[in-house]
């Protein structure tokens, strides 16, 4: 193919860096973005690269790089500081740090041949897109993977407070950006809502749910799954029944309310055990909560763990306690586990209140405890639950119709 007619598209987040990315097996996170094979090549930058980073693994502040995750996918990632000797002057420094990035862009001819750029949230990355996409004079899609809203009123402060002052200030910029971009993407209804709020036209808003971004080995069928057996033994877990919370820990994501919740079901002397799979700011905190509750001997934190790894545990889980997940709920769904979740964001659409799990009233830890022993204590129930959850999970996640429909979204814009 002749470089002029290329298509490249370029696309902005800061959700994970290429290490992690490679370390949990979440490569299909980007290369979903080009599955339908549109463009011949996706870069994805990530700009804040080292403020992404978990326990134990540091990036160390440098010029920008680039990291080849396959043929069609390159990732480049900048950084919130470029030198060492600046860290007292922190905004000189991410001043630098981001002209770095964006020279280095320019320089190695990666903004060639762009017909389309992404930004996966209208803050941060949002700028960066709008930016570009003006300066390259194409079409400008921004993700809206929840509703800031509604995580502004809940933690009563801005979602990203080392960027914006004050909630209206960022609400405002918000508004700005999905109103300048040619199309709104979210994973669901309750998410399209704030755009719609803000003023974005509902013809220029399209819904791609989550399943398109799910690594093949969750939609194994559970008992063809590789064996965990030895892992059980690892984590000292034999009879217990086994809960599990999926998330990163951090205060937005609730996971004390998982921990509160099994608090209150440890009375009932039941025996169990909760997994807590991610990290986070907060885990110092939150193992700190369990052992304060009481529950030093019930929850088991394992860090990150890769997809793989995650699917081989997923079949010997009793349920799965979801206070706000995302891409997460929706993988252990695939496994066959119900859930016992708060009513929010997309979760009504795959806990069906008595059919797959329950749903309880949005930071009520106490009824997300009644109705944990209510799973707990009807094992039949549960069973019915799972393989209701497993049918429903696989109905709205089938990769084919999710990537013709992110086919369909990119070429009405090109």
């Amino acid at each position: 193919m002749k470089r002029k007619n290329r298509k490249v598209l370029l696309v902005f987040h800061t959700a994970y860096t290429y290490q992690i990315i490679k370390d949990l097996g979440l490569e299909i996170f980007v290369t979903a973005r080009n599955s339908a094979e549109v463009f011949d090549l996706a870069i994805t930058v990530n700009p804040l690269a080292d403020l992404q980073t978990y326990k134990g693994h540091k990036i160390p502040r440098k010029s920008p790089g680039k990291y080849l995750l396959d043929d069609k996918n390159i990732i480049i990632e900048g950084y919130s500081g470029r030198f060492s000797a600046l860290e007292r002057l922190p905004r000189l420094n991410f001043l630098i740090a981001q002209l770095s990035l964006i020279a280095y862009l320019i320089k190695r001819g990666y903004l060639r041949d762009v017909k389309l750029v992404r930004g996966e949230d209208p803050r941060f990355n949002g700028v960066y897109a709008f930016i570009f996409s003006r300066i390259l004079r194409v079409p400008l899609i921004i993700g809206l993977w929840g509703n800031p809203g509604r995580l502004r009123k809940l933690n009563n402060r801005p979602v990203m407070p080392r960027l914006f002052k004050s909630m209206s200030h960022e609400e405002n910029f918000e508004k700005y950006v999905l109103n300048h971009a040619n199309l709104v993407l979210a994973q669901n209804s309750e998410n399209i809502s704030y755009a719609q709020e803000a003023g974005v036209p509902i013809e220029k808003t399209a819904i791609t749910p989550l399943g398109i971004g799910i690594d093949a080995c969750h939609f194994a069928p559970p008992d063809q799954r590789p064996d965990f057996s030895a892992e059980l033994h690892k984590l000292d877990l034999s009879n217990e029944m086994l809960f599990v919370c999926i998330s990163r820990l951090e205060s937005i994501k609730m996971v004390d309310h998982a921990i509160r919740a099994s608090a209150l079901v440890s009375k009932s002397e039941t025996n169990f055990k909760l997994i807590i799979v991610g990290e986070g700011r907060d885990r110092e905190l939150l193992e700190n909560l369990a052992i304060e509750l009481g529950l030093g001997g019930h929850v088991i934190f394992v860090g990150n763990k890769s997809q793989v790894w995650i699917s081989a545990l997923m079949p010997h889980v009793y349920l799965n306690i979801a206070p706000l997940c995302g891409r997460s709920l929706l993988e252990a769904s695939l496994s066959g586990c119900p859930a016992v979740a708060y009513d929010v964001d997309w979760h009504g659409d795959i806990v069906l209140d008595g059919f797959t799990g329950y749903l309880s009233e949005n930071l009520d830890y106490q009824l997300l405890a009644k109705n944990i022993l209510k799973l707990m204590r009807d094992l039949d129930l549960r069973q019915l639950f799972g393989e209701n959850m497993r049918k429903l999970a696989l109905s709205v996640s089938d990769p084919e119709i999710l990537v013709k429909s992110q086919e369909k979204i990119y070429k009405s814009l090109l």
